[in-house]
């Protein structure tokens, strides 16, 4: 019994050797040059408000994005909406506000 431990213990150091110095290749698909975009099917089609930008979730892959990064940047994107969708209304109040003034 001892040897069976002995012989696969052997075995599985010299896989790793192997894989460490690159004589056998793991088979882990390689890259595509151009990666697809992912399918963004929660996204609404048409205006994005920072609401819809919160909800998407990207699939994670094997050699993927790091979701920290990516709810960050995210984060940082529905932060922008907002505030770009507050300056619109503020600007689009103030021009309604003219419009009716100006034929008194």
């Amino acid at each position: 019994m001892s040897l069976l431990f002995l012989l696969i213990g052997v075995a599985v150091i010299g896989g790793v050797v192997l894989l460490a110095t690159g004589r056998v290749r793991a088979s882990l698909p390689e890259p595509d040059e151009t990666p697809a975009m992912p399918a963004l099917t929660d996204v609404p089609v048409g205006d994005l408000s920072a609401e819809a930008i919160e909800q998407v979730r990207i699939d994670q892959a094997l050699r993927g994005y790091r979701m920290d990064e990516v709810d960050e940047l995210v984060d940082r994107l529905g932060a922008e909406i907002t505030a770009r969708d507050e300056l619109l209304a503020q600007q689009q109040a103030e021009i309604d506000r003219l419009r009716g003034s100006g034929g008194e």
